[in-house]
């Protein structure tokens, strides 16, 4: 069967091989299917450094449900490019280099452990295809980013290619504000008429919805600003970088990106307390404590006060984390099939903490926050050991910031389709750099099996 031209709503969606409202079903645009074979064939043939950007350019330009339905699994799109690049790696054996960290290992323990619950929760062979198909892009992103970006250079090539796919990206975004209409719904899974939120156009492009929009550009932005730091050029690409952002974010009318814009504002402004990071986190433990203590509402009620743009469902994110909170013993083991029942409106579960639970358990949940425990572990060390290196320090602090943003971003949303490519290239990326300063420099750093801790040398601060 197939689909052509398609609109649908895809909140729901579902993820892996086996999508909901898409399975068995082969939705192809000409243009789609050009684009993914051309892309393709530019990241076969590229440098080494370029190779990422085609996947990057995929997820910017075509909708995530053109896809190919062989044998009932679904290969959309962006998931046919990762096999691009994995040809690639192969053939060209890009991974002989390659220097395993921590965080290889432990995202893929969660990977693993995600799947094996969530089929032990649902019981169904759909179960197992559609997890199996959701940890090959996992995986498959996350590695292919490992071996193809490996120095600072490779992430500045990439940022830079970024940026200028950015460039392209605003026009469509500004002719889409202007006109009220999707060019991007001759693809299907995005409205050809935009949505409307208190009389404000919100624009999405080719991605699925509003927020998905924002965030994904909003979570590069640390990286861009770094770019300030790299000389004459790097200024201009920082300011460019800025306004693209900015645009993109403003036009997509959701209080998530904006408030991923401030987050990494603060990021930014803690460079002058990168010394000091310890006590800033226990000062951060502390004044939630004593918030819970004196609120007469919980802590995280303090979620419904956040609203940047007008008509922002902060207090449904909050009964969403409250209800989690209260049906703890519900999901802690094997997750749980259904949140519909813990309030109305409560299947959309927007936040990616309580989807890492109620999908995977309390173990699933422990290992994406121990993945991002180790990731900011990491950047302690990468902004150490390049101290001096301006350039070297602003992209490491650039990595760190951009991890937080991706924190905050996981309070008001969750990550699926092109979204969780920002957030595993972030992952990758800050692993590649510390992989990249072993191998420069293996005296610099130790990691030490008996408490996990790095111990880095005094010179480097």
């Amino acid at each position: 069967m197939i689909r052509l031209l398609s609109q649908v709503d895809i909140r729901n969606m579902g993820e892996g091989f086996g999508g909901v409202l898409w399975k068995d079903v082969t939705n192809v645009h000409p243009l789609g299917l050009a684009a993914v074979l051309i892309l393709g064939v530019i990241m076969l043939a590229v440098p080494r450094r370029w190779a990422f950007l085609p996947i990057f350019v995929m997820a910017c330009f075509v909708s995530s449900v053109q896809k190919i339905v062989v044998f009932s699994l679904d290969f959309n799109f962006l998931r046919i490019m990762v096999l691009f690049g994995v040809l690639r790696i192969i053939s060209r054996r890009e991974f002989t280099r390659f220097i395993w960290r921590p965080c290889d290992k432990v995202i893929m323990l969660w990977t693993i452990c995600g799947t094996v619950i969530y089929v032990l929760q649902q019981g169904t062979i759909s179960a197992l295809v559609n997890k199996m198909g959701a940890s090959f892009d996992i995986l498959g992103i996350y590695f292919v980013i490992r071996c193809l970006i490996r120095e600072w250079g490779d992430l500045k090539v990439f940022l830079v290619g970024s940026i200028a796919t950015g460039v392209i990206v605003i026009v469509f975004f500004g002719l889409e504000a202007r006109t009220g209409r999707n060019v991007f719904s001759i693809f299907g899974g995005v409205p050809a008429i935009m949505m409307v939120r208190q009389g404000r156009l919100r624009c999405q492009g080719a991605f699925q919805h509003p927020i998905q929009a924002g965030t994904f550009w909003a979570a590069m932005w640390p990286l861009y600003v770094a770019q300030w730091w790299g000389g004459y050029k790097g200024k201009i690409w920082a300011v460019v970088a800025t306004v693209v952002v900015w645009f993109i974010v403003f036009a997509c009318a959701s209080s998530t990106p904006v408030m991923a814009l401030i987050s990494g504002i603060i990021g930014g402004i803690m460079f002058v307390m990168r010394r000091h990071m310890r006590m800033v986190r226990r000062g951060i433990v502390l004044t939630l404590i004593a918030l819970h203590l004196v609120m007469q509402a919980p802590v995280w009620h303090l979620i419904s006060r956040v609203s940047a743009v007008g008509g922002s469902t902060g207090y449904f994110r909050y009964m969403l984390v409250d209800a989690a909170i209260r049906n703890f013993r519900e999901w802690a083991i094997l997750g749980t099939k259904s949140t519909a029942h813990w309030f109305w409106g409560a299947q959309d579960v927007t936040n990616q903490y309580v989807l890492e639970g109620v999908r995977g358990g309390a173990l699933t949940l422990a290992l994406y926050i121990i993945l991002i425990a180790f990731s900011f572990k990491e950047v302690g060390y990468l902004w150490r050991a390049v101290s001096r290196d301006k350039e070297k320090l602003a992209m490491a602090w650039g990595l760190g910031v951009c991890l937080l943003v991706h924190c905050m971003i996981g309070i008001g949303g969750a990550y699926i389709g092109k979204s969780l490519l920002v957030l595993l290239f972030t992952f990758a990326a800050i692993t590649s750099m510390a992989a990249a300063e072993q191998a420069r420099r293996p005296d610099m750093v130790k990691l030490c099996t008996a408490n996990n801790k790095y111990a880095v040398s005094r010179s480097y601060g």
